[in-house]
């Protein structure tokens, strides 16, 4: 007889076993197909939404709005209109600066006008960030030189989209001696 209810109780565990890991999983699905629909839902376009401006604006309104959209995709650049090298291009003081109000980073490129020359490249440079001081990947002599910065503006997202290029002319004064600590 103890072996008989040894049966029972070891059948009755295995039940009991099964029924919480059903429990368990029944309480899972319904967990995920919760959470699932509010993040399907979430990020499914509204089948309502009309494209365009909301009806009923202001002519005010609206030159704010197209106003705000260009000062967003504006982007204020700043170097060094005569940056000035010492001892044949070692060191000099290009001040590359992308102000914390821009919205994208950039990238520059210093090329001679006359060889057409890359002498500096930068790496990216993001909002509220500068460049003081550099040093040329060429030497050069001493006297002033004609050049163009290129500035290739990214945006600041994962996808590191091109968003616009823009040239400034410089010009170059390369002095013999150094005079920068």
């Amino acid at each position: 007889m103890t072996v008989q209810k040894e049966k029972k109780k070891s059948k009755l565990l295995w039940i009991i076993i099964i029924l919480l890991l059903l429990l368990i999983g029944v309480g899972s699905g319904i967990y995920y197909q919760m959470t699932r629909d509010n993040n399907l839902s979430r990020l499914t376009r509204d089948a309502l939404a009309l494209g365009g401006m909301l009806p009923g604006k202001t002519d005010q309104e609206i030159v704010d709005i197209l106003s705000a959209k260009v000062a967003e995709g504006m982007v204020d650049i700043g170097i060094a209109a005569g940056p000035v090298f010492e001892n044949g291009g070692k060191k000099g003081r290009i001040a590359i600066e992308n102000i914390a109000a821009n919205h994208y980073s950039f990238q520059v490129d210093i090329r001679l006008d006359d060889t057409g020359d890359i002498i500096y490249q930068s790496g990216l440079i993001d909002p509220g960030f500068y460049i003081e001081y550099v040093e040329l990947n060429k030497t050069l002599q001493a006297g002033d030189y004609q050049a163009t910065a290129h500035f290739t503006t990214y945006s600041l997202d994962e996808t590191e989209d091109k968003i616009s290029e823009a040239n400034v002319k410089i010009v170059l004064h390369v002095m013999d001696g150094l005079f920068y600590k």
